[in-house]
């Protein structure tokens, strides 16, 4: 299994805290949870936390073998602010390489090393992953499994305005946003047969699953849309954007249909000088995402 440096220095830590061990035995314990990790690599790990001012203690047992282990024990952990900046980039980081598999297992190590941190606010701190520790990691792990048998599945998903409702989706995918750190879960609306993007912190559970190993057909289709030409300049290309006319300040252009998400985002840049949308459905969409962002508007605009 393949996991980040942060990740063995912070299990080798782990290990430690629990109790006295020789290479071999940290050689087994990273084994255990499917770790490859060789014993120079060890030593260089261990060499890299007394560095960083762990309080690590050496030993020899009556086989003349070195034993190491964290000289403080449970609730004697402490950082410096200094470490805490550390730690602090090295999650950012981790976060910003948008793998949620690695941020998961990370957050996980993390968790089991905060218990020997004395200080409340300081564990706090420490376990602190923004966005990332507001996630039901459970059921993403539940998600992932039915988007690797593409199950046609039914959501309990909260909506952006209040209330819920029941979606029923073919999963497709999990991922990390490429516009911002937020995780989705990707599929096919059984109702409409597009493709769609749901945020995992809406869906509060799966409430069953309608077939397992599914297949469901794709409704191939692409909508036309005008623009000001003076706002496209402005814009990042979009590769799947096709020009099909351009007339004075206008610009009309055609696009897959394959992502709703970004297509509805990239309709919101254009805002307010769009002419024309071809698909009444994205139409729909749109209006309702830009009411949305009106009535946020104007709650915010209230307080």
């Amino acid at each position: 299994m393949k996991t980040s440096s942060t990740y063995k220095m912070l299990y080798l830590l782990k290990l430690l805290c629990m109790s006295d061990c020789t290479k071999t035995q940290i050689v087994e314990g990273f084994k255990e949870d499917g770790i490859e990790i060789t014993r120079p690599l060890v030593t260089r790990y261990i060499n890299q936390l007394i560095k960083s001012g762990v309080d690590i203690k050496t030993k020899t047992n009556n086989k003349r073998e070195n034993l190491y282990g964290v000289e403080k024990r449970e609730n004697e952990l402490d950082f410096s602010q200094e470490e805490f900046a550390v730690i602090s980039d090295v999650k950012k980081l981790l976060i910003s390489q948008k793998k949620q598999d690695r941020i998961r297992k990370t957050m996980l190590a993390f968790y089991k090393v905060a218990r020997y941190i004395k200080n409340n606010e300081n564990i706090r701190k420490f376990i602190d992953f923004g966005y990332y520790s507001t996630i039901n990691w459970c059921l993403v792990l539940q998600l992932e499994e039915h988007c690797e048998k593409k199950d046609i599945i039914v959501l309990d998903y909260i909506l952006p305005q209040g209330g819920n409702k029941f979606i029923t989706i073919q999963a497709d995918r999990l991922d990390i946003s490429k516009y911002s750190q937020r995780l989705y879960l990707h599929g096919i609306l059984k109702n409409s047969k597009h493709f769609s993007h749901l945020p995992v912190d809406r869906i509060y559970m799966v409430k069953n699953v309608v077939e397992e190993n599914a297949k469901m057909e794709l409704v191939a289709n692409s909508v036309t849309y005008t623009v000001s030409r003076k706002m496209y300049d402005k814009l990042f290309v979009d590769e799947k954007e096709e020009i099909v006319k351009i007339e004075g300040d206008k610009i009309t252009l055609k696009r897959p249909t394959d992502d709703e998400f970004y297509l509805l985002q990239r309709l919101l840049y254009f805002c307010p000088e769009i002419y024309y949308i071809s698909d009444e459905r994205i139409k729909t969409l749109f209006k309702e995402k830009l009411e949305l962002v009106r009535a946020l508007y104007k709650n915010e605009i209230d307080r």
